[in-house]
Order: C-alpha cells, then structure tokens, then sequence
C-alpha cells in the first residue's frame, strides 16, 4: 500500500467503497418538521457505520496540505451531502441542497430544528406524567414509558463530565423514572410497590421492572381448586331436602311439560291447569256444578250413603258440615206419639252416630297419608273421582 494514499485502507475515513453509492437512503424515516431528534439520532448511527461521521460533526476539516487528499476528501464530502439530502422531505432538501460541503447542511438543520426542541420536551414531559398502565400489560407499560425516557434524554442532550457530582446527578434521575414507574401501575401491584419504595439503595428503573414483572407472572399461575367446606356441605344437604320437598309440585305439573301442553288453559284461561286437563264443559246432571259428571258426583254418592242408613231417613240438606234430618211417614205427616217420638230420636241418634264415623273416617285417613300416596290414584278411588282433584273443578 502507497503510504501517499492512506485512505485506500479501508478503515480510513476517507476510504470509499463500491456500494458507497450517491443518494443511498441509510435511514427509513425522513426529516420532516417534527422528527429531527430522531431523524438526527438515526443518521448519526448510520454515518459511523460508514465511517463518515466527522464530516458532519467536524472532527474530519478539509486536508489543504496534500491536493490529492483534498481532493478524496470533496468526494467524500459529497457523497455524505447526497445522503443527507437523500433522506429529507423535498421541501427541506430544497432549502439546504446549495450548501458546498455536508457539515454546512448539519449545522443548517440544527439551527433550524433545535428551536422546536422546548415544544418537543414539553410534549414528552406531558406524556411521561400521562402514562400509566391501564389495561396494558406490566411490559407494554414499561416499554411505552421507556421510549419516552429516551426521547426526553435526546432532547435535552447533557454532555458528559468527569466529575463527581455527574454521579450523583445520573442516580437522581434514574430514581425519578423509577417513582415514575411505580406510580403508574394499577393497582393491583400495590403490594410489590410497597416493597420496592422500602428497599435501601432504591432500585433503577430496570430492577423495578423485574420485580413486578415476576409478580404479574406468579399472578397469572391458576391455584389448587380447595375442597369443599362444611358450610359447602350443609348447603348441599340442605338443597336435597328442597330437591324432595318439590317433588310433588314436580310431579303434579309433568303433565305440563308433555309436547303441546301449555302453562295456562286456553279454555277458561286459568293458570290452574292445561287445556288438556280441562273440565269446564262437564256439568253434573244431580248438584247442575260444573268440573264433574254425574258419576263422579261427591254429593250424590253422600246422599246414597244417607239413605242406606235408614229407610225412613232422608236427607235434607246436603252441606259438608251440618246434616238436618226429619222423620216422615209415607205420606209426609207427623204420626207419632210424644213417647213414640222420644223413642224414634234415641235410635236415630244410634244409627246416626256410625254414619257420622263412616262419613269422617275417610277424611282423617285420606289426610294423614296423603304423603304416602303421591301418585297413588287407588287411594283416592272411594271419593268423587279416580284421583284426588281430577274429576272436582276448581276453574269456576
């Protein structure tokens, strides 16, 4: 290699490769009005890939003791120029293309741009106390208020000292993006910020970050299913009781549930029963009541039973509840004796006394096992009806 031309090795600032090509694009967003923080930043990174980074900071000036340097520089230059404006909106490339070298145009776009730095801060600073978790995850969270760290960082832009209060300044503002960050959260992490607020030294953003990250992992970990407590228990002994106690209102209602039953009677629109089940066209033809035939009449089989107690005993009135009873001869006069009377009454009273029993047994038993014949239409045969409240209307 020359020693006259240095900058054919390929670490040298002015070495040119061939795909060092004019107006390559080295960033993917453009320069526009409101992005040249980052747009300056992305540049900046891709320059030093190139190794052309001083000729838009100046560490690189225009050599002027070897014409032939010189003029390797002017290429270079160039070449830095065409990718700048390579990468700019036309509007801004229009105002900056006449100047000669690539570090005039730098200085352009700093100038011009950086009085809209305080805009930019205002508006990061005002999203950093904004952001909060919400109903993003604990690393969605931390990322967005990350990247809005950063951005406040360029913006402000403090150049680096080698003293010792640079320390002390650096953990300051690591301790306020940490507070930052913990403020933030929901509250469901109010546990683990607790914790973390109480630890000496106070942690940086990025081991804050770790520990409420694991506590939203443990949180997501399902837990054992616990088995059953008493309380549980006697709740559900309690539910087998019910379970038995409708067992009847159940099983009087099936007839419901069987296809085209309805809830309530399309007949005479009670709720009692279905249309099915309806019995208001039936008319006895021996009380003139509704919801029965003759067959089933209770009143005429009570009146049947009266009469078979005694020949001449008729009954009268045909209540439930009071029996009147009147001695008559075959042609409907009183003929009787004050002592005969005394005598007819005593054995009346005789004959009566059975048939009350007779009368009233069958409701005492009918009633008391009642809970033993649900369904049972047999039990009920000897009433009005083949089943209790079949044949006995209740609509009307």
């Amino acid at each position: 290699m020359s020693t006259s031309e240095p900058w054919k090795d390929s670490n040298h600032p002015l070495f040119l490769h061939h795909s060092d090509q004019p107006g390559a694009i080295l960033v993917s967003q453009q320069l526009v009005e409101d992005n040249f923080t980052t747009w300056q930043e992305s540049m900046l990174m891709a320059l030093t890939i190139k190794n052309k980074v001083g000729f838009v900071t100046g560490s690189l000036p225009r050599p002027t003791d070897n014409p032939t340097e010189e003029l390797q520089w002017e290429r270079c230059t160039v070449l830095v120029k065409t990718w700048l404006l390579g990468s700019m909106s036309k509007e801004i490339s229009k105002s900056v293309i006449h100047f000669k070298d690539a570090r005039g145009i730098w200085i352009e776009l700093i100038e011009r741009f950086s009085q809209s730095n305080i805009v930019s801060l205002f508006n990061v600073e005002k999203a950093i106390h904004d952001c909060t978790q919400g109903s993003d995850s604990v690393s969605t969270y931390f990322t967005k208020l990350k990247s809005l760290w950063d951005e406040k960082d360029a913006l402000t832009g403090f150049l680096p000292c080698p003293c010792t209060t640079t320390d002390k300044i650096k953990v300051y503002f690591e301790n306020q993006k940490t507070m930052q960050f913990l403020m933030g959260l929901n509250s469901d992490f109010e546990q683990v910020r607790s914790s973390i607020i109480g630890l000496d030294p106070f942690p940086a953003p990025n081991k804050a970050y770790s520990m409420v990250l694991r506590q939203e992992q443990q949180a997501k970990i399902p837990s054992k299913s616990l088995p059953p407590s008493d309380t549980s228990a006697f709740a559900i002994h309690g539910g087998k009781e019910d379970l038995n106690s409708s067992a009847f209102a159940i099983k009087r209602s099936k007839e419901s549930l069987l296809p085209g039953a309805s809830k309530s009677c399309d007949k005479c629109n009670m709720s009692n029963h279905s249309t099915r089940q309806c019995r208001s066209h039936l008319t006895c033809s021996f009380c003139n009541n509704k919801g029965h035939t003759v067959d089933y009449c209770r009143k005429k089989k009570r009146t049947i039973a009266a009469e078979n107690a005694g020949s001449n005993i008729n009954l009268a009135d045909t209540g439930a509840n009071d029996t009147n009873l009147a001695l008559v001869n075959n042609h409907g006069n009183l003929s009787l004796s004050n002592a005969e009377y005394q005598q007819v009454m005593a054995l009346l009273n005789r004959l009566q006394s059975p048939s009350s029993s007779q009368q009233q047994q069958p409701n005492r038993s009918i009633y008391n096992s009642t809970a033993h014949h649900v369904g049972n239409p047999s039990a009920f045969t000897h009433f009005s009806g083949p089943t209790h409240g079949e044949d006995d209307w209740d609509g009307v």
